[in-house]
């Protein structure tokens, strides 16, 4: 049964990392799209299957438990670079990114110093030996950089759901937060069995293996659910937002085309039918420009009639970039980008 839900797991990481493919070729989730692909590496070499499979094509020296925990560490960089990305209104700033690429890269130098300059007996990726006190140091460093990435993690979506209102993104964070606290189960959990056998230890008691087996089921379930339902509420925004800009563009384009017939030294805009305008991907940028130019010439020509209907127009297409710039200010920085900043 555990190996049923084990491949299961193992499926849907999979099949959510190449779903972001498309999104990946155009340019967008460049950071998600690797840090799916890292994890589900690391996630499928837990299973002895698939470690048995790659060590084998390896060679059969165990170079895929290096493997396995250079992706982990790969891991923590860049899942904590997409949280503080998703939940600071700043972004990732240089000084993170240089965190995260020094430090994953100072870990994995010292873990291939490790690996390299000792001839360890590695049965599986789990297995540590009587006295490999060197193996205990290296996969310690992989286990201690889990924990402080799962608790910056579990701080930094508690700080993001006390400024949320939407409720499905609450539970998305809670997702998160509890796969985090079974990540820091997991690692306590093979940090004392790792001690254990160091020290000469025999044998796991049945709980503490199903406790084990257990986290690493649901943790990367909690997680992936957790994180694609964040970046399903964005796409699901973005493409609300999108169809309304279309439609207003759709609208406005009339008002625009009559208000500047005679003024074309007013506007920047190109000449463009109105299908093949709204079937831009800029659609945005053309909508802010074309109120900025209604605007623009309703204020040096003054005596220009509007309808009612006209008037009402324009103050939803105000409201509307209103709207777009503030929840741009106000949320976090997830998968929808500012295209009426871009504009100005």
């Amino acid at each position: 049964m555990f190996t049923l839900v084990e491949y299961a797991v193992f499926s849907a990481l999979w099949g959510t990392t190449l779903l972001l493919v498309p999104s990946v070729l155009r340019g967008r989730r460049r950071l998600l799209f690797w840090f799916m692909l890292a994890f589900a590496i690391t996630m499928s070499l837990i299973s002895d299957g698939p470690y048995a499979l790659v060590d084998e094509l390896l060679g059969g020296v165990g170079i895929t438990y290096f493997i396995f925990h250079a992706t982990a560490i790969i891991c923590v960089a860049l899942f904590d670079s997409l949280i503080q990305t998703a939940v600071s209104k700043s972004g990732l700033t240089p000084t993170r990114k240089r965190i995260a690429l020094w430090g994953a890269t100072g870990l994995i130098i010292l873990q291939a110093c490790l690996f390299f300059a000792n001839n360890w007996d590695i049965d599986n990726v789990q297995f540590i030996g009587a006295g490999d006190w060197s193996q205990l140091v290296y996969s310690f460093t992989t286990w201690i950089a889990l924990i402080v990435l799962a608790i910056s993690t579990i701080v930094a979506c508690a700080t993001d759901f006390r400024r949320q209102s939407d409720t499905t993104l609450k539970i998305a964070l809670v997702m998160v937060s509890a796969g985090c606290v079974l990540v820091s189960l997991y690692v306590v959990i093979q940090m004392g069995v790792a001690i254990n056998r160091a020290t000469g230890g025999i044998g796991v008691s049945a709980t503490v293996n199903f406790l084990s087996v257990g986290c690493t089921l649901l943790a990367p379930v909690l997680l992936s659910v957790g994180l694609g339902l964040r970046l399903l509420i964005g796409a699901s925004r973005n493409l609300r937002d999108a169809a309304r800009s279309r439609r207003l563009l759709w609208k406005v384009t009339p008002l625009w085309e009559r208000l500047l017939a005679d003024r074309p030294e007013l506007s920047i805009e190109a000449p463009m039918s109105r299908i093949a305008l709204c079937l831009q991907g800029n659609h945005a940028v053309h909508l802010y420009r074309r109120y900025v130019e209604v605007r623009d010439c309703l204020l040096l020509y003054p005596v220009q009639s509007l309808s009612a209907r006209e008037a009402k127009l324009i103050q939803r297409i105000e409201e509307h970039i209103r709207q777009a710039s503030d929840a741009y200010r106000g949320t976090t920085n997830d998968s929808r980008t500012d295209e009426y900043q871009n504009a100005r």
